[in-house]
Formats: C-alpha cells, sequence, structure tokens
C-alpha cells in the first residue's frame, strides 16, 4: 500500500519515501519491522497541509518506493542493501526519507551521505545515546548505531537531543550531547550547524512513552510532541538534504493513534527537506 502522501512518479519525483523494516537486533519489544506499513496506514488521517509550517506537501513531487526486502545470508547483506538503495536515489538528484525499522539503518545511509556531503552534520533526537561499541557481541547493534556514525563524521558534527539513557557517565559530559532536553539547545545547535548540510535522525522514542508508547525500547523521561514540533520547526531554514524516522514498533496491525503520529512527523520531515515551491523545477 502507497502512502497516501505519495502523489509522484520516481521519475519525476523531489523526495523518496522508502521503507527499511529492519528488526534484526531488537532488545526489548520486537516488532519495528512494522513500522513502515502501519506508518503508511496513519497517513490516510493526516492532512497534507501542515500548520505548523503553512505549506502543503502537495506542493513536493514525492514518491513512495515500499519496503526494501531484507535477506540475512551474510550480516552485511542488509546493510548493504541500504547502502546501495540511499546511493541511487541521491545519483539521482533525489532527496531520501527513510522509515524504519530499527536505528541500525542509519549509519548505514550516513556512509553514503558522506560521500555526497562531506561535510555533512546530524541532529539525533532519542532517548538512548546509541554510542555502545558493541551490545550483545553486536557491532551493528540498534545500541551502537551513532557510535557507528561518529567512525563517519566527527564528532562537533554530532548532536545529539532528548538522550536519558546512557552506557557509562562520561557520554553526558561529551561536546554536543544535551541530555533530557530538545526545545531548550535547539536555538545553539541550528547556529553552531549554520548552512552545513544537514541529516535528522528521528528515534521516535524521545517522546515521553505516555505520548508514545509504541516503541521497541521506551524510556520515561520524554519530551511532549509540541516540544518534539517546536524543535523541528527551529529547524525550518536549516539545509536539510535527508532524514529517518525509526524505532516505531505496532503493538497492532491496524491503524492506531501512534500511526497517526508517526505519519505527521512524516509530513513534517519531507517539508523540512529544503523544497519549497520556488526551487522546485
Amino acid at each position: 500500500m502507497a502512502s497516501y502522501f505519495a502523489n509522484s512518479e520516481l521519475k519525476a519525483a523531489q523526495v523518496v519515501v522508502i521503507g527499511m523494516p529492519l528488526d534484526r537486533s531488537s532488545s526489548f519489544i520486537p516488532g519495528t519491522r512494522f513500522g513502515p506499513e502501519i506508518g503508511r496506514l496513519g497517513t490516510a488521517n493526516i492532512e497534507t497541509f501542515s500548520p505548523y509550517q503553512a505549506k502543503d506537501i502537495n506542493d513536493i513531487r514525492i514518491y513512495d518506493a515500499g519496503d526494501l526486502v531484507f535477506t540475512f545470508e551474510k550480516p552485511q547483506t542488509p546493510i548493504e542493501l541500504i547502502r546501495r538503495t540511499t546511493r541511487n536515489t541521491y545519483q539521482s538528484g533525489k532527496k531520501q526519507l527513510a522509515v524504519g525499522g530499527e536505528h541500525s539503518i542509519t549509519p548505514a545511509i550516513i556512509e553514503e551521505m558522506v560521500k555526497f556531503f562531506p561535510d555533512l552534520c546530524v541532529i539525533q533526537f532519542d532517548a538512548h545515546s546509541d554510542l555502545r561499541a558493541e551490545y550483545l557481541g553486536d557491532e551493528h547493534s540498534h545500541a551502537t548505531a551513532m557510535h557507528r556514525v561518529l567512525e563517519l563524521i566527527p564528532r562537533e558534527n554530532l548532536f545529539q537531543l532528548g538522550i536519558r539513557s546512557f552506557f557509562q557517565p562520561e557520554e553526558m559530559t561529551l561536546p554536543n550531547i544535551y541530555p533530557f532536553e530538545v526545545l531548550t539547545p535547539i536555538k545553539a545547535v541550528r547556529e553552531k550547524i549554520s548552512n552545513h548540510p544537514l541529516y535528522i535522525t528521528l528515534d521516535i522514542d524521545v517522546l515521553d512513552p505516555g505520548v508514545m508508547p509504541e516503541v521497541q525500547t521506551p524510556q520515561p523521561g520524554g519530551c511532549t510532541y509540541r516540544e518534539l514540533i517546536q524543535a523541528l520547526m527551529a529547524l525550518k531554514r536549516s539545509n536539510c538534504v535527508g532524514a529517518d524516522l525509526v524505532e516505531f514498533c505496532p503493538r497492532v496491525p491496524a491503524p492506531s493513534a501512534g500511526a497517526a503520529t508517526v505519519a505527521e512527523l512524516i509530513r513534517e520531515l519531507i517539508l523540512l527537506l529544503n523544497l519549497t515551491p520556488e526551487t522546485q523545477v
């Protein structure tokens, strides 16, 4: 089923939305493999017009590429498919919004993005630091995502917001890490990034589980939906070149409040991809 937001064929599209339903290393509640499809169901409940940005995504040509089909004959096989897909999107001059799936999709995407944008900055909205070198013997776990990203970009180009779960105390004092907060630091983060190309990785568990319980690893003490939206709106004039939304873990195979939340955030991320009617061709 294609997203309600899809309005274009691939050749003419500016933005490719693609499901990456990876659910290989889930360590608490499995089910992120169902995230992209249930998120699509949620788009039927969400208007294409954003009152936050006063824009309509119908002004952007959007292609829904469906879901990647992962096989596991080798540990690297899913990662190679994500890399190849991302490479093809940007070689064709389009931008990509990936919908996961677990957070381990992000390093594979970034590995290709830095080839197109060598000075790429990354903003991570998340409950967890994801800075472990390995977890349960796995270097490509959802818990190691930002450790792997830091092998691709310098520490000063990674900004971690909303973090409230840490592997060790030293993480809390690292540069550009903002424990608990998403809204308070966003102005300073935006100034640091300036006009550098920006990638946004939005782990939906940055929201408090009372707001968004349908996640793989719920963590108490998260932000409100309004705080997250306001933080995203502070990035409206950034040079956003790509994004992902990860860790949505539906509890039922049907539309839900969580699916609608994910769908609205998909709309806002599409609108943040530095595409305006004036720049469209």
